[in-house]
C-alpha cells in the first residue's frame, strides 16, 4: 500500500508550523521600538500577513491531502470536525480546532477596516493560544516527534516566541502602529500639505 499522501501530509505540517512560526515572529516585531525606529512596520506588516496565509494554505493542504490516504481512509468529516476522527482524537482534534482559529486570524486581515483596529488586535490575540495548540497537535499527534531534528524545531521555535513575547513586552512602542492604512495616508497628507507649505512660502514676495 501507497504513503505517498502520509508523507506529503507529514511534509506539509512541518512547512506550514515554520510558516506560523515566521507569521508569529513579525507580527511580534511590528510593534516594537526596534522596527519603529526603522520605518519598516508596513513591509514587516506585510511579511506577517503573508506568511500568515501561507501557513493557512499549507495548513488544509496537510489536512485535506489525507483524503488520497487509502490506509486510514479519513472521510471530509473526519478531517474537518473535531473529535470525528479515531485516530489519536485529543491531539487531532486540537490540530482541527487551531485550523479554525487560524482561519479566524487570516479572514481578519481582509475585515480590519469593518471591524476596526482595536477589534481586530483582539482577534489578532488567539494567536498565542493557537501556536501553542499547534504546537501541542505536533508534538501529541505527529509521527516524527521522536526524531531528534523535529525535537529540535519545537524546542528552538518555541524559545524564540517566548524570547519574542518577552522583547516585545520591554520594548513595546509607545505610539500606535504606524503601519495601518490609516496612519499612512494621514502620514502622505501630512507631506502634501508641508510640501505645499513649501512652494508657497518660497514664491511668496517678501
Amino acid at each position: 500500500m501507497s504513503h505517498e499522501f502520509w508523507y506529503l501530509s507529514r511534509a506539509a505540517g512541518f512547512t506550514a508550523y515554520l510558516a506560523l512560526f515566521a507569521s508569529m515572529a513579525l507580527g511580534m516585531m511590528i510593534t516594537t521600538r526596534a522596527a519603529a525606529r526603522t520605518g519598516r512596520q508596513q513591509l514587516v506588516f506585510d511579511m506577517h500577513r503573508f506568511t500568515a496565509i501561507l501557513a493557512l494554505a499549507l495548513s488544509l493542504f496537510h489536512v485535506y491531502v489525507l483524503l488520497g490516504d487509502q490506509y486510514f481512509s479519513f472521510s471530509v468529516w473526519q478531517l474537518s470536525l473535531p473529535f470525528a476522527s479515531s485516530y489519536r482524537t485529543p491531539p487531532t482534534a486540537l490540530g482541527v480546532i487551531s485550523l479554525y482559529a487560524m482561519s479566524i486570524v487570516v479572514a481578519s486581515f481582509y475585515v480590519r477596516k469593518y471591524i476596526g483596529q482595536r477589534a481586530w488586535r483582539a482577534i489578532h490575540f488567539i494567536t498565542f493560544a493557537m501556536y501553542a495548540s499547534v504546537t501541542l497537535h505536533g508534538i501529541t499527534a505527529g509521527t516524527d516527534t521522536v526524531q531528534t531534528w523535529a525535537k529540535l524545531i519545537y524546542l528552538s521555535t518555541g524559545a524564540i516566541v517566548l524570547a519574542l513575547i518577552a522583547y516585545r513586552i520591554q520594548h513595546h512602542a509607545p505610539t500606535s502602529p504606524a503601519y495601518t492604512p490609516r496612519a499612512r495616508d494621514a502620514r502622505g497628507s501630512a507631506r502634501t500639505q508641508v510640501s505645499g507649505a513649501a512652494v508657497r512660502r518660497a514664491g511668496h514676495p517678501r
